[in-house]
C-alpha cells in the first residue's frame, strides 16, 4: 500500500506541476483540481487492485485521463500532445502486453466508429475525441477498449439526458466528451488492474 501511495502522490504532483505544457492553458485552480483528483483516484485504485506495482504502473495513464477530462471540459478540445502521450503509453502497453492484432483492430474500429459521427454530426464530435479513444482502445487492448467505449457512452448519454431534462437546454449546444471518455479509460484501466 505504501508504494501505491507514494505513486499517487507523485503522479499528483507532476500533475500540478506539468500543468503548463498541457497543451491548453488552464488556470492554477484547474491543475490543483487535477492533481486532487489524480491523487485520489490514484489510492481508490491502488486500494482496489490486487496487484500494487501494477498501480504504480498505471498512474501515468490515471493522470492523462485526468488531464483529457479537465482540459476538455474547459476548452472542448484534446490538444494533439495528450493524445500522443497516450499513443506512447498504449505501446508500452503492447509492449508489455503483447495482443497486438486484436488491440491494433479493436482501435482502428474505434477510430473508424467516432469519425463516421464526426462526419454525420459535421465536427459535433470533436477529432481530438476520435484520435484520443482510437489510443485509448489500443492502450487497453481487446476486450476492455470495447468497455471503455460502451461506458464513456452512456456515461456521456445519462449525462446529456439530465442536462436536457433539468436545464432544457437546446439540442445545438455542445458537450465536451473528454470526461465521459475518461470515465470509460478509468473503468477499463480498474478491470485490467483488478483481472
Amino acid at each position: 500500500m505504501a508504494l501505491t501511495v507514494v505513486a499517487a502522490l507523485i503522479s499528483a504532483g507532476l500533475v500540478y506541476a506539468l500543468g503548463p505544457w498541457w497543451g491548453a492553458p488552464v488556470k492554477h485552480q484547474h491543475r490543483l483540481w487535477a492533481a486532487v483528483i489524480t491523487g485520489v483516484i490514484g489510492l481508490v485504485v491502488g486500494a482496489l487492485v490486487n496487484h500494487p506495482v501494477g498501480a504504480w504502473w498505471f498512474m501515468p495513464m490515471i493522470a492523462l485521463l485526468i488531464i483529457v477530462a479537465v482540459v476538455d471540459r474547459i476548452h472542448q478540445i484534446i490538444p494533439n500532445r495528450l493524445v500522443l502521450l497516450t499513443a506512447a503509453w498504449a505501446l508500452v502497453a503492447r509492449i508489455h502486453d503483447g495482443h497486438w492484432l486484436s488491440a491494433t483492430l479493436l482501435a482502428l474500429a474505434v477510430f473508424s466508429f467516432y469519425l463516421a459521427i464526426n462526419v454525420v454530426t459535421r465536427g459535433g464530435m470533436g477529432m481530438g475525441d476520435v484520435k484520443f479513444s482510437a489510443v485509448l482502445a489500443l492502450a487497453l487492448g481487446y476486450p476492455l477498449g470495447i468497455i471503455s467505449v460502451v461506458v464513456g457512452m452512456w456515461a456521456a448519454g445519462i449525462y446529456a439526458a439530465v442536462l436536457l431534462v433539468l436545464r432544457r437546454e437546446s439540442s445545438r449546444r455542445f458537450m465536451a466528451l473528454g470526461p465521459f471518455l475518461a470515465i470509460g479509460g478509468l473503468a477499463g484501466l480498474l478491470m485490467m488492474l483488478h483481472g
